[in-house]
């Protein structure tokens, strides 16, 4: 709960106040957001240890003005939604941008979290600033220390903490912080800064603003699983004209690149997005399990892109939890402002999604398709390296240039692994789902999720589904398969619902279940740079990857890819712009395409 003293906020865990003053966004101003003023740089990359309730964020959103600005935070003891908007009716000034902010807050513990809005992307770390170094990548323009004092709170002060803060610093970079205490100078000048004391605001008789002269060096961890540095691009083509292709295109294009998209149907959605109505919900497991924090990521990144489409009904949705398993993972997550737990509901335990929504996603690629630029009937063969670039072959005999290759190709990327990359040891299948379409037997107010799912009544159709079958390639539809999708809803339905169609999509799905996302490895040089894993004591090897250079892809995005194809469409862009990605090292690792080659590699099995 959060606490005021004399009108002030304050923390009783560490029994200090947030601001000093009756004046706290002067404060902010004067200590921190004033050295905005001292760069001349369009960009900003800015970085904060410590982002409490957000009031420095604020005042550097306004000091920088139309400057792009990057803000990445760290905050191990974050408020709710409710504490914020409570202390921000104390700030009247601040109720536009506050409004921008608190619509896509939300608290997942040790995760990143962005927001975005006009000129502005946030990412907040939530949890302890060493994990925050192990979990980011990111050199900050400028830097503000601001948690409570180091009598406080000596971890955040450590000489430890300023030795990442270092390295993650461009050159020359500007630090400043509140407290001036002897043992933050000493820590600021062997950390490799120069410090100069600053006058204080009001009551405060002095400050410290700190220049990095001598810059720590930061060391990869499992370097094999590296981010791919992308060589300088204009020309992007995606081949996938699905939800994955699609969102990733659009991202790219706002970014203000040039974008073509080639599909090797005849129009866009025609395979695992070519459904009428789906659901968009995270895979929820116990808290600490990476599969669900991956998902979790996902889906409050995702909902923040569908929020404001005509085919997006953010109407909240319910996840059964159908045995005891299911009903333990719900309830490990404790009070928490993502979904509510009612462990009384028939005929299963169920979770209410508060921000979960039925998506359109046909109509959607169809939309957005309708404004990229497509080429139809372009089935991709095979890659040609040119001086500038790409020459990408299609079967139709034509070929398109380009500077920079996203594959978003579903379940065909298993044949893409095996004949054009080469890697014998990638685990992806296709698996066939069928979903069945119904005249409306319940009025639902909310879509769904048990042993199979409903949708809400659409446009003259309901939709159920979906079957599960694993490398079975028909692409006819199925009466048993509609049967099927009917009993897995049996315990809602008290009459047989009469079926007027069905539809079947491909999805592709990974051996571990977690989506591939990110540069396409070569797996030729990786078995040569990293033959020594079994042998490497601790995994010393600092190889840097070998990727086929400006190839990327995002794929195998299964049952949930109206969630995770979003998250993997801003995972490109971040890479491809050479920026903080929107998501920790743990989760993109998870992700990485070598990630199979490596645990062969790692326990000896490739020759």
């Amino acid at each position: 709960m959060i606490a005021f003293k004399q009108d002030t906020l304050y923390s009783s865990k560490f029994d200090d106040i947030y601001f000093n003053t009756d004046e706290p966004l002067k404060e902010c101003f004067h200590t921190y957001s004033s050295v905005v003023d001292l760069l001349s740089e369009d960009e900003l990359v800015v970085a904060e240890a410590g982002f409490g309730a957000g009031l420095n964020f604020f005042s550097t959103v306004l000091r920088a003005g139309d400057k792009k600005l990057h803000y990445i935070a760290v905050e191990k003891y974050p408020f709710s939604k409710a504490e914020l908007r409570q202390i921000y009716t104390k700030f009247p000034s601040l109720s536009e941008l506050f409004s921008l902010f608190i619509d896509q807050y939300d608290v997942l513990n040790d995760a990143l979290i962005r927001i975005k809005f006009k000129n502005v992307i946030l990412d907040i770390y939530f949890g302890d600033i060493l994990d925050f170094f192990d979990e980011l990548d990111f050199k900050a323009d400028i830097w503000y220390m601001d948690g409570f004092a180091p009598s406080k709170n000596p971890d955040m002060w450590s000489l430890e903490v300023f030795d990442k803060v270092s390295a993650f610093c461009k050159s020359g970079a500007i630090l400043r912080t509140f407290s001036s205490a002897r043992i933050v100078q000493d820590n600021l000048k062997n950390a490799g800064f120069s410090v100069i004391k600053i006058k204080g605001h009001s009551k405060k008789r002095q400050s410290l603003e700190a220049i990095l002269q001598t810059p720590k060096q930061k060391v990869s961890r499992q370097p094999w699983y590296s981010v791919p540095v992308i060589k300088p691009f204009k020309k992007v083509l995606i081949i996938g004209a699905g939800v994955a292709g699609l969102s990733a295109a659009l991202k790219f294009c706002k970014a203000g690149f040039e974008v073509s998209v080639a599909e090797k149907m005849s129009q866009p959605a025609t395979n695992g997005s070519s459904n009428h109505a789906g659901i968009l919900m995270p895979l929820i497991t116990k808290p600490e399990v990476d599969l669900g924090k991956t998902h979790m990521s996902a889906f409050l990144f995702a909902k923040n892109f569908y929020k404001g489409s005509e085919f997006a009904d953010f109407c909240g949705v319910y996840d059964y939890a159908k045995n005891e398993l299911e009903k333990q993972r719900f309830e490990a997550w404790g009070k928490n402002e993502i979904f509510e737990f009612d462990k009384t509901a028939s005929p299963y335990p169920r979770a209410f999604i508060n921000d979960a929504a039925q998506i359109r996603p046909k109509k959607l690629c169809q939309s957005l398709a309708a404004n990229l630029n497509m080429y139809y009937d372009f089935e991709f063969e095979s890659l040609e390296k040119t001086k500038t670039g790409y020459k990408v072959n299609f079967k139709n005999k034509q070929s398109l240039d380009a500077d920079l290759i996203i594959f978003a190709i579903g379940d065909e990327s298993r044949v893409l692994f095996e004949n054009s990359f080469e890697d014998e040891f990638m685990q992806l299948s296709s698996v066939r789902g069928q979903v069945t379409h119904i005249k409306e037997p319940l009025n639902l107010a909310y879509p769904y999720s048990a042993r199979g799912y409903a949708c809400k009544f659409v446009d003259g159709v309901q939709v159920i589904g979906a079957t599960y079958a694993r490398n079975d390639f028909c692409s006819e539809t199925r009466l048993n398969d509609n049967e099927e999708n009917i009993s897995n809803l049996s315990e809602f339905i008290s009459q047989k619902p009469t079926v007027i169609g069905a539809n079947v999509g491909f999805r592709g799905y990974s051996g571990d279940r977690f989506p591939l996302i990110g540069g396409v490895h070569n797996a030729r040089e990786f078995k040569q740079s990293y033959k020594s894993l079994l042998w490497t004591k601790n995994h010393e090897n600092h190889q840097t990857p070998a990727h086929y250079e400006n190839v990327l892809i995002t794929t195998a995005h299964g049952s949930r890819g109206l969630c995770t194809a979003i998250f993997g469409a801003e995972i490109l862009l971040d890479m491809a712009l050479g920026r903080q990605i929107c998501t920790t090292k743990t989760i993109l690792d998870s992700l990485n395409p070598a990630r199979f080659l490596v645990r062969k590699l790692k326990k000896g099995l490739v020759k």
